[in-house]
């Protein structure tokens, strides 16, 4: 149930990466076609092994609330399936040094990836949580593209603009950007680096 649960999640965002709007932005859509084709790629088999190594950090007392605020949404169908496999996530900081401040407020489980639930070498795909009112600081992935889909909260990056459930948010590789979340709720993103081979084996994230 869990194995297939992994698979769901993932055949849901690969559907929202392939129907939904880009905004008019070519470079946006040129992203979610390349997702949508990597993920057809990693997904073509009904069942799969799952390497299970469940573990947990502070911010997940806060993942029940952020996951029934996503069902309130049009992404609520990714969501849902991602309930199924919970109690297998592994939950982890990232592969920089970490303010010290984040560690009760941030984690993110990669879901897809070389050290992902099921493993890949050409994508990464996982879910970041944060607590209400946190600040994830400026950061960047060199040479890996990454995307946001916002499951549940409202956030803004870099000051620009806010960004509500449903939106999709581009960052290009080398590009620094932090997150602060609103006050009153988690935030629940979907997460997606793409790349070579290399980027996405030798993927960490840098903080300034």
């Amino acid at each position: 149930m869990q194995a297939q649960g992994t698979l769901l999640f993932l055949h849901a965002l690969k559907r929202w990466y392939k129907i939904k709007s880009s905004g008019g932005s070519e470079e946006i859509k040129r992203h979610m076609v390349e997702v949508d084709n990597l993920l057809a790629k990693e997904l073509p088999l009904d069942t799969v092994n799952v390497a299970i190594n469940p573990s947990v950090k502070p911010v997940c007392k806060y993942f029940e609330i952020a996951v029934d605020n996503g069902m309130k949404h049009k992404t609520n169908y990714v969501v849902t399936h991602l309930q199924k496999f919970t109690s297998i996530l592994h939950w982890q900081y990232g592969y920089g040094k970490l303010p010290e401040e984040m560690k009760e407020n941030y984690a993110y489980s990669e879901i897809l990836g070389p050290r992902g639930l099921i493993k890949s070498s050409d994508i990464a795909v996982g879910v970041v949580l944060l607590a209400p009112g946190a600040l994830y600081h400026y950061h960047e992935h060199p040479a890996l593209t990454e995307s946001y889909l916002n499951l549940s909260g409202y956030f803004s990056q870099n000051d620009q603009a806010v960004y509500p459930p449903e939106s999709i948010v581009l960052n290009k590789p080398g590009k620094p950007h932090k997150i602060t979340n609103d006050s009153s709720q988690p935030l629940l993103l979907a997460y997606i680096w793409t790349g070579s081979k290399k980027a996405i084996s030798e993927s960490k994230m840098v903080f300034d």
